[in-house]
């Protein structure tokens, strides 16, 4: 299937932008971010003061590339970057391993039901930390709220997928055919390139996250029935 050029220059735009805005955060927006080690930056400046040479670094030496930071360092260009490939290589491994429950749960997508998905995340989120405030006070079971953790990440991670791939569709109708995984792509990069505006970006992907996590709830990841009392019946 020849790809028409609106896809070649949307994606190609999308992926320019992402680059862009993680060398921004990276840089010139890097006093918003935390530090990532600011106990060994200060045992620097106090090494290097009251000497007249001053003393090598302190702890493993870094490969750095000018104007980008350093490649292994938090909050970094590279960091960014290999953030932004890891989460759309997860969300597309979705798409690719549940592809029956990805298009049932992305068919539920109406802009009208939107509120009702942020509302069951919410719940859900709300639900999880009482149990595990709970499971905190029981002790024994403390070890079961890592596993909450990971199911609630993992509900997330397949509504993101289920969205791009309703997003996907959406992009499809008006720049032409296209493999659904690479309109998906799209959907996620646009994603990721909102997310990587500060503040207002993160709190679009706090927004999204639990959005994602409640059309995972009330489609039971994707489930051909959903949820109903009706399965109890013996």
């Amino acid at each position: 299937m020849p790809l028409r050029w609106g896809w070649v220059g949307l994606l190609t735009g999308l992926i320019v932008a992402a680059l862009l805005l993680a060398w921004l955060d990276s840089t010139l927006l890097r006093p918003l971010f935390p530090e990532s080690v600011p106990g060994a930056r200060r045992l620097e400046v106090v090494r290097s003061q009251g000497h007249g040479v001053p003393l090598p670094p302190v702890g493993r030496r870094e490969l750095v590339f000018y104007g980008f930071g350093p490649v292994g360092g938090l909050f970094s260009f590279w960091w960014f970057v290999s953030a932004a490939v890891g989460a759309t290589l997860v969300a597309l491994a979705v798409l690719i391993a549940f592809p029956g429950r990805a298009r049932r749960a992305a068919e539920r997508v109406r802009v009208a039901a939107l509120p009702l998905m942020f509302a069951a995340g919410i719940a859900t989120l709300l639900l999880g930390l009482a149990l595990t405030v709970l499971l905190r006070v029981g002790f024994v079971l403390v070890s079961i709220v890592p596993f909450l953790y990971g199911l609630a990440l993992l509900g997330a991670v397949f509504g993101v997928a289920a969205f791009a791939l309703a997003a996907g569709r959406w992009l499809r109708a008006r720049l032409g055919p296209a493999p659904p995984l690479l309109a998906a792509l799209a959907a996620i990069l646009v994603l990721l390139d909102v997310s990587l505006v500060p503040v207002a970006g993160w709190l679009v992907l706090a927004a999204a996250a639990v959005t994602s996590l409640g059309l995972s709830v009330l489609t039971r990841v994707g489930s051909a029935t959903g949820w109903s009392l009706d399965e109890l019946n013996l």
